[in-house]
């Protein structure tokens, strides 16, 4: 019997085959724990409310940032345009402190994606900014969303503050977390709003903000950025000196993550003069659509055997502790990022989940990504081609998978009867063996 499977994109494809010829086979102990710390939840949309200052400083404006990843609504192809569309519907509503909606505005958004990009547009986001101009006050919101194709509604709360700064002649507004700042040919300014707050494991990320000088002459101000975890450990990522113009002044500070470790974190904007914090933002530090999640470091070192050399291997074993291993582990899959500057790390992503994959298909009396099966699998892909023979006389059940695109046939026999398929011949690379 003959199974015709479709091939992984051959971008991808090519990526894990040259890794795969480069590295070198290392064994670790699979330790039986289960894998939950990463989540692959598909989120409908992101808010983030910031708030920021105008001339009249007792009042503030709202602007809302909404982010709709397009991975996580569905799309309906028209058959004339063969055009992708999609229609999403939101409500945002605002209360005050007294339990009084001050603005209940509902939207809608139709989405429309050329044919030309039907095979990548996943991985894009629609951006928009709602804004709303408020009075001094604690409040706060939720937003609904609905995906009209899928019916699918979810909504969130969040809370924010508008401060009267009246007697205040230096204040700030909230800060955005930026994934990506670029100056155009043109001398114009392009920034990518990190909406969801997390840092996605980028090698650097931004932070903007407005500082407001209301005197009537340049002041200098010193501010530092530091991040704490949730045992209050406080971590200075950066301090800076900034003059301010009277009026409006838009600061953009590049800051790096390197020693920023995975969970949930605040980030502080701090005067280091007078010692005071002028603005909080909560912000995470997580991989996103990771296939599966990650409790126990060991495990997510240990199938790392198929794309680490044994050099990577032994750096990574030799870490201290938990803490070290994990900030190894990240090191190890930033260097492999395809795009540094998106919190998305594609080829980690592909290589979880054909761990994944392989668990699902492959495993017996052992975890699928350990079997011979799961290991061609998570190195080669899908074959193109399977020939299974699992009843024939006087032979041992067999398979045959055959990668066209390689020249490369890999042969696998039941020896035991129980499902255990084993290579007949060793797989031998220039520097893998196994």
């Amino acid at each position: 019997m003959k199974t015709k499977t479709n091939r992984l994109p051959s971008s991808l494809f090519i990526i894990i085959i040259f890794i795969s010829l480069c590295t070198n086979i290392s064994f670790a102990q699979l330790k039986d724990k289960s894998l939950t710390n990463y989540s692959n939840v598909r989120e409908l949309f992101y808010a983030d409310p910031l708030v920021f200052y105008g001339k009249d400083s007792s009042n503030g404006r709202l602007d809302l940032y909404v982010e709709i990843p397009y991975e996580g609504i569905q799309f309906k192809k028209n058959s004339a345009t063969k055009d992708l569309n999609a229609s999403v519907s939101y409500t945002v509503k605002v209360s005050n402190e007294t339990n009084q909606t001050v603005i209940n505005e509902t939207y809608t958004e139709n989405i429309s994606v050329p044919s030309s990009e039907a095979k990548t547009y996943k991985d894009d986001s629609k951006y928009i900014v709602q804004t709303f101009p408020m009075k001094a006050g604690n409040y706060s919101s939720t937003v609904t969303f609905k995906d009209n194709n899928s019916k699918t509604e979810l909504t969130k709360n969040y809370n924010f503050k508008v401060v009267d700064n009246s007697a205040n002649e230096i204040f700030t507004s909230d800060m955005m977390i930026v994934s990506n700042y670029e100056i155009e040919a043109s001398g114009k300014k392009k920034i990518t709003p990190s909406v969801n707050n997390n840092l996605g494991v980028l090698k650097n990320f931004f932070v903007f903000f407005e500082a407001y000088n209301e005197s009537s002459s340049a002041q200098d101000v010193n501010y530092s950025y530091i991040i704490t975890d949730n045992k209050n450990n406080p971590v200075v990522l950066k301090s800076a000196k900034y003059p301010l113009s009277p009026g409006v002044n838009k600061i953009i500070e590049k800051l790096s993550s390197e020693n920023i470790m995975i969970g949930d974190f605040k980030l502080e904007l701090k005067d280091n003069a007078s010692g005071k914090i002028l603005e909080t933002k909560n912000v995470s530090n997580r991989w996103t659509n990771f296939p599966i999640a990650i409790k126990d470091i060991d495990v997510a070192i240990a199938q790392l055997q198929y794309i680490a050399t044994s050099e990577e291997m032994d750096k990574l074993k030799e870490a201290k502790n938990n803490l070290d291993k994990e900030k190894k582990f990240i090191e190890f899959w930033k260097k492999k990022d395809p795009s540094p500057a998106t919190p998305r790390n594609e080829l980690m992503i592909e290589y979880y989940n054909r761990i994944k994959i392989a668990n699902e298909r492959y495993s017996h009396y052992q975890e699928g990504w350990r079997t011979d099966m799961g290991m061609v699998f998570i190195i080669y892909g899908n074959p193109a081609n399977i020939d299974r023979h699992p009843f024939e006389n006087q032979t041992k059940p067999y398979e045959v998978w055959d990668y066209y695109d390689i020249n490369r046939q890999f042969v696998f026999v039941d020896d035991s009867g129980f499902g255990d398929y084993r290579l007949i011949t060793p797989i031998y690379d220039d520097f893998r063996f196994r």
